[in-house]
């Protein structure tokens, strides 16, 4: 994590769309934080980590699609012919809900896009749905992240007022106890 806040305060905007290819939600909540801070303006954010989020989802799409099984047995998954033909029946009668629960339900993300362009969902149909998915996970992760910077930036704001008061005080009293024992002495 460090070294993602290192990257993105060296190159800014510039790491926002490859990024968002890898890894578009965490990076979304990291970004609202950043932009709370005032360091990122939400709507320069936003379009770039979405269309980085759907190219992303593109590219699964397309290993489906135009097939790299092996791809899919690295990540152990199995596929029989039924298994497929349930799978492709489910996006045929339903393609967006199907799309979007693959979205939006942890652990089936890429499963569930590679899938789509297995089952041939028709590119326009995958691209929207995923575009409008992504985007309303987008207004919700960039706020997660504004309204944790904001609690961030005001819990650092009193914190830093509390630790200057412990500072006086704790000065105070050194000097006050010095003070005490020096003049004790005279």
């Amino acid at each position: 994590m460090d070294h993602l806040l290192s990257l993105l305060f060296s190159y800014r905007y510039l790491l926002l769309f490859p990024l968002a290819i890898l890894e578009g939600p965490m990076l979304s909540v990291l970004c609202g934080a950043l932009c709370a801070t005032g360091f990122f303006h939400p709507i320069i954010v936003f379009p770039l980590v979405v269309c980085g989020d759907v190219t992303g989802d593109s590219l699964y799409y397309a290993l489906g699609r135009w097939g790299v099984p092996a791809f899919a047995q690295r990540l152990g998954i199995r596929f029989t012919s039924q298994k497929i033909e349930t799978i492709r029946s489910y996006f045929e009668t339903n393609p967006v809900k199907t799309i979007s629960l693959s979205k939006v339900v942890l652990g089936v993300g890429i499963a569930g896009l590679y899938l789509a362009g297995n089952a041939r969902v028709p590119y326009k149909v995958f691209v929207c749905t995923c575009l409008l998915t992504s985007m309303a996970q987008f207004i919700v992760y960039l706020t997660l992240g504004l309204c944790l910077g904001q609690a961030y930036i005001r819990i650092n704001q009193y914190l830093s007022v509390v630790t200057s008061i412990i500072i006086v005080l704790a000065l105070s009293f050194t000097i006050f106890f010095f003070l005490k024992s020096i003049l004790k002495r005279t």
